[in-house]
């Protein structure tokens, strides 16, 4: 159970040390992550740089604050609040939202799958009215 939290842990925990290259090194190459708010699908480690690179353009000082992670076996749910202030362009499935420069600070839940060292599979879940209203895109 401890490897599975540490490598859940490091996916998570890299995007404060704003090295995306250390995610990657725990994601394996057919890993099917979701995020469920947007219905949009990362596959593997190209995947995630893609979806960093757009998420650190539009909130550079953005950083990831791990509150909680359960692990059964293979499986873990990671919990943590996502805070950055939206100061660039945040393209999404969505649409494209132009900078606010309102801080948003939501919380997240990851349910992840890990195998032979490597996240294979994960679903992030979050309530993206949230982000919108602190980000001033709704009333």
């Amino acid at each position: 159970m401890r490897k599975t939290e540490e490598i859940v842990r490091q996916f998570h925990e890299s995007w404060d040390l704003r090295d995306p290259e250390r995610s990657v090194a725990v994601i394996a190459e057919d890993c099917q992550f979701e995020d469920v708010a947007r219905s949009e699908r990362q596959i593997g480690p190209d995947g995630y740089r893609m979806d960093y690179e757009r998420w650190r353009k539009a909130f550079p000082d953005g950083e990831v604050k791990v509150t909680n992670v359960i692990v059964d076996g293979d499986r873990a749910v990671v919990e943590f609040v996502n805070r950055g202030t939206h100061t660039g362009p945040l393209q999404s499935s969505l649409g494209t939202f132009e900078p606010t420069g309102r801080r948003q600070e939501p919380r997240y839940c990851s349910v992840m799958r890990v195998k032979d060292g490597k996240v294979v599979e994960g679903r992030d879940y979050y309530d993206a009215t949230t982000i919108a209203r602190q980000l001033g895109l709704l009333d």
